[in-house]
């Protein structure tokens, strides 16, 4: 067997300390890490199932809303009241009272300046 010869280190009291002290919050702070770490996946996991359960009450809401379509009767629009024809009549009816306004306020400047001129 081979003699192995030990190396000693001198290390001042202080410096002991003080490297006890840092090694001590090195811990502390990993354990405070993982108390996060923990806490997240428990709020993530949550989240999840959160999550889930909207989806799966969207799914619900969508079935009942596509049942009612079905039951439902169906209403049958006169051609004169659909949104369309009521439209197209009311946009030029409005387009020309503002235009026949703008003509005649357009007019009536064009007298005031032929009086001042």
């Amino acid at each position: 067997m081979k003699e192995q010869s030990l190396i000693h280190v001198k290390v001042d009291y202080s410096e002991a300390v003080e490297s006890k002290k840092d090694l001590l919050s090195s811990e502390r702070e990993l354990i405070r890490l993982l108390k996060t770490m923990k806490n997240y996946n428990t709020i993530r996991g949550e989240e999840l199932n959160a999550k889930l359960k909207l989806q799966k009450k969207m799914k619900e809401l969508n079935i009942n809303l596509s049942r009612l379509n079905e039951t439902l009767p169906k209403i049958k629009i006169p051609s004169i009241l659909k949104k369309d024809n009521l439209l197209e009549e009311t946009i030029p009816k409005i387009k020309n009272e503002k235009d026949k306004d703008l003509e005649s306020q357009l007019r009536e400047i064009q007298e005031r300046l032929r009086r001042l001129g």
